[in-house]
This record gives structure tokens, sequence and C-alpha cells, in this order.
């Protein structure tokens, strides 16, 4: 969790949570869609600040704690209940780490039943890592806690929630028309980038193309069949000896004439039959004219 240093201007406070040690503060610091909290002790007597310390949230995560906070399902969904951010950025020439942690601690045999929840924040010296992140770097120069009641729990969280709804609300367009600039921005960079032709497919790997229906398989040329012999079968051992067709005498040999090729075709569809009622009916009786004799 890495806070920009652009456009961090900070925002009236969301919530103001007291106790006579602590003060909780949340701040509204959405145009860069986070929110601040702020933890600062005092000394009750003399009324003077003892300590200060910071941190940032994201928005996916405040969505993400109102709604465990509110079911009270923060103790069973989260590990150990405890939910931790950890994040930092570079401040006065140094890398400053700031460490968030919520849990549910209700003490040893009840102590703090009344009080469950816990929030500490920690700043100091920080460590950047090779991916950009910042972790804590030795003991934290500003480390304060406190404990709320659960109930106390959901009304800073419901009230967080309904101004987080009530912002998007009203920057709706602009939030809309960030985020389609960030995709025009990132599509454009891809578009920059060689991308490798895709080999054309095998032609094992080709689909093949479908016959189209109600097209007819093309006809195909049907050899005539010799003739069948009147003679037994000649043996498979004796080889088979070519006919030789001798024209008769007194006539010049002419080369017989080929038969025309048969060509396949559609069976004749069959004469509807005439039904047996109609054919066994007898035929109608024939009558003869009378003639007429002077």
């Amino acid at each position: 969790m890495e806070e920009h240093p652009r456009g961090t201007k900070v925002s009236p406070e969301i919530y103001v949570y007291a106790t006579n040690k602590n003060f909780l503060n949340v701040y509204d610091a959405l145009r860069i869609e986070k929110i601040k909290i702020e933890v600062a002790g005092y000394d009750q007597s003399t009324g003077r600040q003892t300590g200060i310390a910071s941190a940032w949230l994201d928005v996916d995560d405040v969505r993400l704690l109102t709604h465990l906070v509110t079911s009270r399902q923060f103790k069973d969904v989260l590990d150990r209940g405890r939910f931790e951010k950890f994040g930092g950025s570079d401040r006065d020439g140094a890398v400053e780490s700031r460490t968030l942690v919520i849990d549910w601690d209700p003490g040893q045999d009840g102590k703090f039943a009344r009080y469950p929840y816990r929030i500490t924040i920690a700043n100091g010296p920080g460590l950047r890592t090779p991916n950009g992140a910042v972790q804590p770097k030795g003991e934290p120069a500003s480390k304060l806690s406190m404990r709320l009641p659960e109930a106390d729990m959901m009304k800073i969280m419901l009230t967080v929630a309904d101004y987080l709804h009530a912002y998007e609300t009203a920057h709706h367009h602009r939030i809309i028309a960030e985020k389609v600039r960030e995709v025009q921005e990132k599509l454009a960079g891809r578009a920059e980038r060689n991308l490798p032709v895709a080999a054309a497919p095998d032609d094992d790997e080709r689909i093949p193309v479908p016959a189209a229906r109600g097209v007819n398989p093309p006809l195909h040329v049907v050899p005539p069949a010799a003739p069948a012999s009147l003679e037994a079968p000649p043996s498979r051992s004796t080889p088979q000896r070519p006919t030789v067709v001798q024209p008769p005498a007194g006539r010049p040999g002419v080369a017989p004439r080929p038969n025309p090729p048969i060509v396949a075709a559609a069976p004749a569809r069959p004469a509807p039959e005439r039904p047996a009622r109609m054919a066994a009916e007898p035929p109608a009786p024939r009558y003869e004219r009378p003639t007429r004799t002077g």
C-alpha cells in the first residue's frame, strides 16, 4: 500500500471518535481512492497531545471491512481475526513505513470483552522491496493503539460506507471517465508491441467444410458389366484365355460397337398401387342398346 504524493490533500473528517486517552479520525482522501485513518493520543489532565500516527486504507479494503464488521464475521473470515495493511512512501528524502492493524482481541478470560476491537497504527523507517512495496525497518518512531466496542466500530464503518457511496454518486461521471481513459492507455500500450503472427494450421488441423444441404453427390460413370458366361468358371490355377470373336465368312471384319456408358440415376418412383378394395370390385355390367324392329 503506497501513497502517491500527487493530490494527497486531505478533506475534512468523515468521522471523529474520542475516548479518554485517544482520538480516532477518519479523513477523506477519495481523490486517490483512499481514506486516511489517524490515531492521536493526549493527556486528559493537560489536554496536550502525546503522540500521533496515521495510515492509508484503500477503498476496496473499506468495503471489505464494512461488510465483515456489520455482519459480525470479522473474527471468523479473517485469519486469527486480524486485518493488516502495510504501506509507505518517500518523505523528506527517506522511506517512511506505515502499518495499520485491526484485530479482534477480547483478551484473556474475556478481560476486554466489552472492547473487542483494537486498532494499532505504527509509523517509522521503511525499506523498499524490489517490487516497489514498503516494509518496516527496525522499531517504529510512533505507535498508538486504542480499543473500541463492537457497536461503536459498526457505527464508524457504516458512516464511512455511506460517505463513500455518496461520493461515488456525486462524482460518477468523472470516475467513469478516468477508468475509461486508463483502459484506453493500456490498450494503446498493447498495440505498440509487436505481437508474433500466429502460424497457419496444418492440414490435419483444418476443419472440413460441411457439404451444403440439399445438394446431391456427383454422379459416377459405371462401366458396363461383362456378360455372364454359361460355361463353368475357370479354375484359379488355370489362366483364362481371352475370347476372340471371329467375323462371319464373306464379311469384312468390323470393330464391335462399344456400348454407351451407363449413368447412375435415381430409381424411378413406383406407380401407386390400386387399393385392394377397388381391385376386388366386379366390373360394371354392360347393357346392350335394344333395337327397334318395324
